[in-house]
């Protein structure tokens, strides 16, 4: 970048690093990421205040988000797929913003003998699509850039999504098709 590796400039660094890589827990974790994570770490990146600002730290109505997701989840194909949802009036309810939604799907990938987390959103302004789909994978075998493709959306082999304008109930029955076939 030609600029001075400044402690705040590190940490910066390092945030993006941590969750790029799901706290070097991702496929994408590689040597290099922990070189990297050192070099930062030499040039005063506090871990300790990155782990607690990022993953400690979090507004009451975020944690009311989460609560909502929670208990709705469902599971499906024998306890390989997750899914939960959250309703734009979850949204006014708790008072939460759609940022705060970010992360709630990795609540759900932690589920035992799940392949695949999905979280269905509206989000809680107008104006945008009617629904936003998350897709996390747990297996390296499965490819939920290909699903999220089939539905205008994209991304990584183990992260993606796609918008829709299809019922919650719809995407559901979607999602386990695809699923079903990319797992046949």
């Amino acid at each position: 970048l030609g600029v001075e590796l400044t402690p705040v400039i590190a940490e910066a660094l390092y945030i993006a690093l941590v969750t790029d890589t799901g706290r070097f827990q991702y496929t994408n974790t590689t040597p290099k990421a922990f070189r990297l994570a050192a070099e930062l770490v030499e040039a005063g990146a506090d871990l300790h205040r990155v782990f607690q600002g990022v993953y400690e730290s979090v507004q009451f109505a975020k944690l009311k988000l989460i609560a909502r997701a929670l208990d709705r989840a469902q599971i499906y194909e024998g306890g390989r797929i997750v899914i939960s949802y959250l309703l734009r009036t979850d949204f006014a309810e708790v008072g939460a913003a759609e940022p705060y939604s970010e992360g709630i799907i990795d609540e759900l990938r932690r589920v035992e003998g799940a392949d695949m987390a999905v979280l269905i959103r509206e989000p809680p302004r107008a104006g945008g699509p009617t629904r936003r789909v998350s897709l996390r994978a747990s297996v390296d075998e499965l490819d939920v850039s290909a699903i999220a493709r089939k539905s205008g959306g994209g991304g990584h082999r183990q992260a993606a999504g796609f918008s829709s304008e299809a019922s919650i109930e719809e995407i559901t029955e979607f999602v386990r098709r695809e699923f079903a076939a990319a797992r046949s």
